[in-house]
């Protein structure tokens, strides 16, 4: 397996952006791309697995931020996969428009434009996929949903730290409100394993962990935002 395995077909590819790949009848697809423009970290987990990194068939991008894209030209150009992301996103991950990025972002590091084979739209199967519009962190973000297995690649509209859900800092949110709305999405979904985009895996009560974010959210984000 590619990456620390944390289910069947599943890799993890750990980081301070978090990558996974999975692997099923269907074909090998890899859920966001590197914060680095040479993608170096999913290379070397292909290297370590001596798996061959153009078996890849599609690169799902939960969302336009470029710790989550940066790698995706390099990868596109070793792989030939197809690159996928909602289609309020792609203008900025194929380069039709200068994404806006927080300062820290901008000060270490460029986007590396790639085309977008595929815009996708809420409720959209992509594989075993299906695509969940969850918006606000940016406007086209969206977790990637395996209904069967119940389990949830939710990029940055939810994460992970110290052992409980929480999201990313409202500065580097397009809309916090919307964010925090769309939690009560990911929380109708049927969920046993959820996959961040950063922080670790979490399995067991994700329902509650859930419910406590959703409590927790307007004190923590609606408050602090501009207006709130």
């Amino acid at each position: 397996m590619v990456g620390q395995d944390v289910d069947t077909g599943i890799g993890w590819i750990k980081g301070f952006v978090n990558e996974y790949v999975f692997e099923d009848a269907s074909g090998t697809y890899l859920v966001d791309a590197s914060f680095s423009g040479s993608a170096k970290p999913i290379r070397r987990a292909f290297e370590r697995a001596a798996a061959d990194l153009s078996k890849v068939g599609t690169i799902l991008l939960t969302h336009q931020h470029v710790d989550h894209i940066r790698g995706a030209a390099e990868l596109e150009r070793r792989s030939r996969a197809v690159v996928a992301c909602h289609a309020a996103d792609a203008p900025c991950v194929d380069g039709r428009v200068r994404p806006k990025m927080p300062m820290i972002l901008r000060l270490f590091a460029s986007v590396h434009p790639v085309p977008v084979k595929r815009e996708l739209s809420d409720g959209d199967s992509v594989g075993p996929f299906r695509v969940v519009f969850a918006p606000g962190h940016t406007p086209g973000e969206v977790a990637f949903y395996l209904p069967e297995r119940k389990v949830l690649f939710s990029g940055d509209s939810v994460v992970e730290k110290k052992g409980r859900l929480t999201l990313p800092a409202a500065g580097y949110a397009s809309d916090i409100r919307q964010a925090v709305a769309s939690l009560s999405i990911l929380r109708k979904l049927d969920i046993e394993l959820l996959l961040p985009g950063h922080g670790e895996p979490v399995r067991g009560d994700v329902p509650a962990k859930l419910d406590d974010l959703i409590a927790r959210a307007p004190g923590e984000y609606l408050s602090r935002a501009k207006g709130g």
